[in-house]
């Protein structure tokens, strides 16, 4: 299922081969300059061939110096080196010579040294040869100091072999760039077929996690019918309070548990369905919500009005507004205030700018501002007080998101709550 792990002799990390670059830039380097040295010194042009000798010698010691893995200070040293090493020989020797070319490996180089953590390196050490190059070629610096002594031919043949010298670090660099972006595109392109074998993967694991949910939900609901009856059968058998006082108990559980179970349903239907457009009165829908949640202990106390401004019929998911309207209207009824003499829920409902504004308040016991931000997770409980199961609130918002719409809450402790959706519809 997964890719196999790339073979580490044909895939090196990306910094260890900028590292063995600098290595062996530095060695071939040395090497053409020791040509140099020879053409030079057996020339007669002991001036030049000093300068030889001293940039072969650097290049050597920043090989030595990246082989003890000093990597980063191998690399800082050999560019500062090699840039005012060029600069000094191009001040005694005729512009012809051409020594200014070495320039433009230099910035290549710079390129293809430093990776994209140390961007600022990169750019410091393209532009320090880049201005330096400038310095060079611009006569008005005056920089130009006919030192040298070489004759017309002497000064073409050098020319010609400091642009092969140049050209051929130029070409490791390109070729060394190239080289990493076909490798980087090629781990890219495994990575993608990786990072989409996993997401069909895991969609597939998803989607039968929500079957598995959604059928074990429906085949527990069945027996738990079962035992609610046969209780409320037994309750008939007896007389004694204390029996039916296990008996009550028993119920609540039961009824514990469909809550459950109904959650768990709706947040697999919130999951697996896409969202399906129909007509939508919000004053039934209210009504319907309404007569469904009468037989929660503590609903018969409660008023429940509704203020629908929008007479019209809305295209919308009605069973995402179900399952939304009725865990909040259920959530109210039982954290309501039993000290208030007067209980009441409202239902809002507005149509503004292409979206419907769903109120939904209360004047219950409310939410301290401690919870108001987590209330919306999965299994979280405010209060030790709270026998449910933690998912209503988490599928309200799954359902709202859903429908691409938003909701927040406001509320003070003992003042009730206040939610507030907004969802669009056409």
């Amino acid at each position: 299922m997964f890719r196999k792990k790339l073979n580490s002799d044909k895939v090196l990390d990306a910094i260890e081969r900028r590292n063995l670059l600098a290595g062996k830039m530095a060695l071939s380097c040395a090497g053409l300059v020791c040509i140099h040295f020879l053409i030079d010194f057996l020339n007669g042009y002991y001036q030049s061939a000093t300068f030889d000798f001293f940039i072969a010698a650097a290049l050597f010691s920043i090989y030595k110096i990246n082989r003890l893995k000093y990597y980063l200070a191998a690399k800082i040293w050999g560019l500062i080196s090699m840039n005012l090493a060029f600069l000094l020989y191009a001040c005694i020797v005729p512009k012809e010579v051409g020594i200014f070319l070495y320039y433009f490996p230099l910035m290549a180089a710079s390129s293809a040294l430093f990776g994209p953590a140390e961007k600022k390196l990169r750019y410091t050490f393209i532009a320090l040869p880049f201005a330096l190059l400038l310095l060079l070629l611009v006569p008005d610096f005056g920089i130009w100091k006919e030192y040298g002594t070489y004759s017309a031919p002497d000064t073409k043949m050098f020319f010609v072999i400091n642009s092969i010298s140049s050209g051929i670090i130029m070409i490791m660099c390109i070729d060394f760039m190239q080289k990493l972006n076909e490798t980087s595109e090629e781990q890219l392109q495994q990575l993608a077929v990786e990072v989409k074998a996993k997401n069909e993967d895991l969609e597939k694991t998803n989607t039968e996690l929500d079957r598995f949910l959604y059928s074990t939900s429906h085949d527990l609901r069945s027996p738990l019918s079962s035992i609610k009856g046969l209780i409320n059968i037994a309750r008939y058998d007896t007389a004694d309070k204390k029996i039916l006082g296990y008996f009550n108990m028993m119920i609540d559980r039961v009824n514990h548990l469909e809550n459950f179970i109904k959650d768990i349903i709706d947040y697999s239907k919130n999951a697996r369905t896409e969202l399906r457009q129909e007509a939508v009165d919000f004053k039934s829908l209210i009504s319907e919500v309404i007569d469904n949640l009468k037989f929660i202990e503590g609903a018969d106390r409660i008023e429940f009005t509704n203020d629908v401004t929008n007479d019209h019929p809305v295209q919308a998911d009605k069973g995402r507004l179900s399952i939304i309207l009725t865990n909040l209207m259920a959530n109210a009824i039982k954290y309501h205030d039993v000290r208030k003499e007067l209980r009441w829920i409202r239902v809002n409902v507005s149509n503004s700018n292409g979206a419907v504004k769903l109120i939904v308040s209360d004047n219950g016991s409310g939410i301290s501002e401690e919870h108001q931000q987590r209330i919306f997770e999965m299994f979280y409980r405010g209060t030790l007080q709270s026998n449910g199961s933690g998912l209503g609130l988490y599928i309200v918002k799954q359902a709202v998101e859903k429908m691409q719409g938003s909701i927040h809450v406001e509320s003070k402790p003992g003042d009730g709550a206040s939610f507030f959706i907004s969802v669009p519809v056409s």
